[in-house]
């Protein structure tokens, strides 16, 4: 099942080459959903604690609505028989305690921790079936590249990615997508998602 959660920006470190193919052998996404991640202050441990953070998240997905998944499983699930990518674009001052919203500029992928002040990107990629059963070398996760966002209004998020996977493929194209109106509290992204009440798996699979 598809890993959502960005933590893994801070503790992927060694690049594993860039891209040499197209992601799922040619990835046209249908749909598409922009989260506003309002800047908060968060507990990294792998930053050395606190850490002001803010950003937006991208969901792109061959789904039919990008928006009603990040509103059900929020970044702890997906869209079932789907191929799906999630981006989020990240902006921070470690150890400082206010930072701007996240706007338009170059987010590159970090090989290392950041100190000081921070722009970097993380993406992650699935292709699951019915019953979000990852297909074989998925998910997949970024190792090199940048999101470059150009416009952040209301209602829309309009950039560029050009991203590679840790598996050897690459998705490199501009996108224009709605921002989605759910709440994710920026801090979630990094720890584990929650056990639903009563025990079971903490990942949703959202049906068509």
């Amino acid at each position: 099942m598809m890993s959502r959660a960005p933590a893994i920006f801070f503790i992927s470190l060694a690049a594993c080459g860039s891209g040499t193919g197209p992601l799922f052998g040619g990835f046209t996404p249908t749909s598409g959903a922009a989260v506003i991640l309002a800047p908060s202050t968060c507990d990294i441990p792998s930053l050395g604690g606190s850490t002001a953070i803010s950003g937006i998240l991208i969901e792109l997905t061959s789904g039919a609505d990008a928006c009603n998944v990040l509103t059900q499983a929020k970044q702890c699930g997906t869209g079932s028989g789907s191929a799906t990518l999630l981006a989020a674009a990240l902006s921070g001052v470690v150890g400082g305690s206010t930072v701007d919203p996240a706007g338009p500029g170059t987010y590159p992928w970090l090989p290392n921790p950041p100190t000081g002040t921070f722009k970097a990107s993380t993406t992650a990629a699935a292709q699951v079936d019915a019953v979000c059963a990852s297909a074989p070398g998925y998910p997949t996760h970024m190792s090199s590249g940048s999101v470059a966002i150009s416009s952040v209004t209301a209602s829309t998020v309009s950039g560029t990615m050009d991203v590679h996977f840790d598996h050897g493929q690459a998705y490199t194209h501009s996108f224009d997508v709605p921002v989605c109106s759910v709440s994710i509290d920026i801090c979630s992204l990094f720890r584990p998602c929650p056990t639903p009440p009563g025990g079971g798996s903490s990942y949703r699979c959202v049906p068509p």
